[in-house]
C-alpha cells in the first residue's frame, strides 16, 4: 500500500523553500527608509530531513533541554521578555489548577459540614387524633365556685354603656313623690358590728328626716378605719323640699349616747325625686318607647363589644350574654327631668377551656378522659334561662348546641425530647406509640441528614388538621 505521506515530503515547494526566502529578502525597494524595510524573520534551518518512517504519530512533549536554540538567537533584547510559545504555560498553570481544585473541594466539604452540624434542623408535621361532633345537644353545669370539682368553672367579663334621650313634656298631672338617694353609713364607734332596723331615721344637715326601708348591719371599725356600708334613704314626706345636694347625716335615735358621734352618714350624690302638686312632664307612653329603643341599641352594642373579648385558657359563651339595665324612669315620670337615661351592663361568661372541652368530649367515641381541646367553637350556641342572672348566680345550667371538633392534646416538648438524636428509621415506631397522634411526617435540613439533631431547639413541630 502506498504511503500517503510521501507526496508531501517530496514536494517541490518544500525543497525550494529556503531559496525562495533568500530571493525574497534580497529584493530592493524604491525607498531606502528603514521603517519600510522588510522584517527579518528567523527561519529554522533544516538539519537534515528525517526519515518519515521514524516520525512519531503522536509527538511527545519536548523537554526544556530539547527546545531548539534557534529561537534564542534572534530574540529581541531589552525590558520586554518573550517566552517560547511551547513553554509559556508550563508549571505555573499546573500549580494553579491544583490549588484551585483543592480550594473548591475544601469549600464544598466545609459547607457540607457546616450545614450538617451547625444549621441542621428537623420539622415534624403531625396530625393529632381528632373527632368531629355532629348535632351536639347537651346541658352543662357551670360554677363560679373554684372549689367545685364537678361543674365547669367560669369567670365573668363586663362592659357598660349609657345612652339617653330627651322626651317632650306632653302631660300634666298631680305628682306626689318622695326624694331618695344613696348614703354611706360609717361606724367609727367600736369594732363591733351595729344593726340598724328598718325605718331607722337619718337627719340631714338641713334638718330634713329620711329613713331606710330595710334593716342593715354596719361593720365594726378596724384600727383607725371606720366600718361602712351603703344604703338607700327615702324622704319622710313628699315634695321637692327634700331634694338636696350631697350632705351629711346623723342618727337621731342615738342622741344622748356615745354612739351619736360615732355613727354618721354621708350622701353618695344628690338626694332627688321629691315632688308634689301639678306638673307638666313626659308621658308614660313616651317613656316606654324610649326605654325599648335604648334597650335595643345598648344590647346590640354590648354584645358586639363582648364578642371581641378573649381570655387565654377560656371559652367565651357569647350567645348567653346577660344584659342588666338601670334607668331614671321614675325621675322622668315624676317630672324631675325630661331626659330619659339608661345604663346597660353586659355580663359574659368565660368557661375554663380544658374542663369545658372534657364535658363536650364525654360523649365522643374512644375518649377516656385525656386532655383535649375544641375547634369550630364558633358553631356553638348557648342558651340559659331568662331568670338566671350571671352577675349573682353561683351555679348556672346552660344548653350547648352545635358541631364542634374535639382534638386530643399532644405534649410537643415531650416529643422533641423523645426524638432528639434518634435515627430516621426510629421515627415511625416512636410516633405510633403516642395515642394522641394519628400520623406524622418528618423533613430534614439539609436533606441528607439521617438523624434528628441532638439539640431539641432545632426540632420544630407543626400540626396539620384536615378541613371539615
Amino acid at each position: 500500500m502506498q504511503d500517503i505521506r510521501k507526496p508531501y515530503t517530496r514536494s517541490k515547494s518544500n525543497s525550494n523553500l529556503s531559496s525562495r526566502v533568500e530571493k525574497f529578502e534580497s529584493r530592493s525597494y524604491d525607498r531606502d527608509d528603514e521603517d519600510v524595510r522588510p522584517v527579518h524573520i528567523p527561519i529554522k534551518v533544516s538539519r537534515g530531513r528525517r526519515n518519515i518512517h521514524q516520525m512519531e504519530m503522536y509527538p511527545r512533549k519536548l523537554r526544556d533541554e530539547e527546545i531548539d536554540d534557534d529561537y534564542e538567537e534572534d530574540r529581541p533584547r531589552g525590558d520586554i521578555v518573550y517566552r517560547d510559545p511551547r513553554t509559556r504555560y508550563r508549571g505555573a498553570n499546573n500549580s494553579f489548577s491544583t490549588w484551585a481544585t483543592v480550594s473548591v473541594v475544601g469549600v464544598l466539604v466545609g459547607g457540607a459540614l457546616l450545614l450538617t452540624y451547625v444549621f441542621n434542623s428537623a420539622t415534624i408535621t403531625l396530625v393529632p387524633k381528632h373527632q368531629d361532633v355532629e348535632g351536639l345537644h347537651k346541658t352543662i353545669s357551670f360554677t363560679s365556685n373554684v372549689a367545685d370539682s364537678v361543674r365547669v368553672p367560669f369567670v365573668i367579663a363586663t362592659s357598660t354603656i349609657t345612652k339617653s334621650k330627651t322626651l317632650p313634656l306632653s302631660e300634666t298631672k298631680k305628682v306626689q313623690a318622695k326624694a331618695s338617694g344613696t348614703i354611706v353609713i360609717y361606724n367609727n364607734f367600736d369594732a363591733e358590728p351595729q344593726k340598724l332596723i328598718k325605718n331607722t331615721r337619718f337627719e340631714s344637715s338641713s334638718g330634713k328626716i329620711y329613713r331606710i326601708n330595710q334593716s342593715i348591719t354596719v361593720p365594726g371599725k378596724k384600727g383607725d378605719t371606720p366600718g361602712s356600708v351603703e344604703a338607700i334613704v327615702y324622704a319622710d314626706s313628699y315634695g321637692a323640699d327634700y331634694n338636696s345636694a350631697p350632705t351629711d347625716f346623723t342618727i337621731p335615735g342615738f342622741k344622748g349616747t356615745p354612739r351619736y358621734t360615732g355613727f354618721f352618714g354621708r350622701s353618695n350624690g344628690a338626694i332627688t325625686g321629691g315632688a308634689s302638686g301639678n306638673m307638666t312632664l313626659a308621658s308614660l307612653a313616651d317613656v316606654n318607647a324610649a326605654k325599648d329603643e335604648l334597650a335595643l341599641e345598648t344590647a346590640q352594642k354590648l354584645k358586639t363589644d363582648l364578642s371581641t373579648m378573649k381570655k387565654d385558657g377560656y371559652v367565651g359563651l357569647y350567645s348567653a350574654v346577660d344584659v342588666v339595665y338601670k334607668d331614671n324612669e321614675q325621675d322622668v315620670l315624676q317630672g324631675i327631668t325630661s331626659t330619659y337615661e339608661v345604663t346597660a351592663t353586659g355580663y359574659l361568661m368565660f368557661a375554663s377551656a380544658p374542663e369545658f372541652s372534657k364535658k363536650i368530649a364525654e360523649g365522643v367515641r374512644d375518649y377516656n378522659g385525656e386532655p383535649v381541646r375544641l375547634s369550630y367553637t364558633d358553631t356553638l350556641n348557648y342558651s340559659r334561662k331568662d331568670t338566671d342572672r350571671i352577675a349573682t348566680a353561683q351555679n348556672i345550667d346552660i344548653l350547648v348546641e352545635g358541631s364542634p371538633r374535639v382534638i386530643w392534646n399532644t405534649d410537643q416538648e415531650a416529643i422533641k425530647i423523645l426524638v432528639a438524636g434518634k435515627k430516621r428509621d426510629e421515627f415511625k415506631p416512636l410516633m405510633k406509640s403516642i395515642d394522641s397522634i394519628e400520623s406524622a411526617e418528618i423533613s430534614f435540613s439539609p436533606l441528607w441528614l439521617s438523624s434528628f439533631p441532638a439539640d431539641k431547639t432545632k426540632i420544630s413541630i407543626v400540626e396539620s388538621l384536615p378541613k371539615r
